[in-house]
């Protein structure tokens, strides 16, 4: 057992000394940013711009003169306005009505020909959205997220 181990640690060991060697930093773009003083042709070049033109533009002179020509652009800052509209409601005012009946139906469109969606009772408060020509109310349930449609002639303006 002890042999097995002796030999695994000297494998391990040959493995990292062989392989694991750092050979430095290996792209030659990120080299040539970091030390100025690299050989232009350590620098990467795209395929929009050719290789003359990048090594014409990297000059030892360039390297050497100060960081202020590299400075960042500074941008001006945005003030801000003094007054701002007031936003407009999107969402119109709506009318609170109540159930007078025992139960009513909650339906998908402004008849009875259209499936029931929800059943109310007597007493529930419903938001009022529009009233079609028919006499059908749209409404909308503010806790439960149900809309749909119900007979205005079932509904009252104040609680039973």
């Amino acid at each position: 057992m002890l042999r097995l181990l002796a030999f695994l640690c000297a494998g391990m060991f040959a493995i990292l000394l062989i392989g694991g060697e750092d050979h430095g930093q290996l792209r030659p773009g990120l080299v040539a940013q970091d030390s100025p003083a690299k050989a232009p042709a350590a620098r990467i070049t795209s395929p929009a711009q050719p290789a003359a033109v990048i090594e014409a533009a990297y000059t030892p002179e360039a390297a050497a003169q100060p960081a202020a020509a590299h400075l960042p652009v500074v941008l001006p800052l945005i003030k801000p306005v003094a007054e701002l509209p007031e936003p407009e409601a999107t969402e119109p005012e709506a009318e609170i009505r109540y159930v007078s009946a025992r139960a009513v139906n909650v339906r998908e469109g402004p008849s009875t020909e259209f499936p029931v969606v929800e059943r109310l009772t007597r007493g529930e408060a419903i938001r009022v959205m529009w009233v079609e020509d028919n006499g059908w109310v749209h409404i909308v349930i503010e806790g439960d997220g149900i809309s749909g449609f119900v007979s205005g002639d079932l509904l009252s303006a104040t609680a039973p």
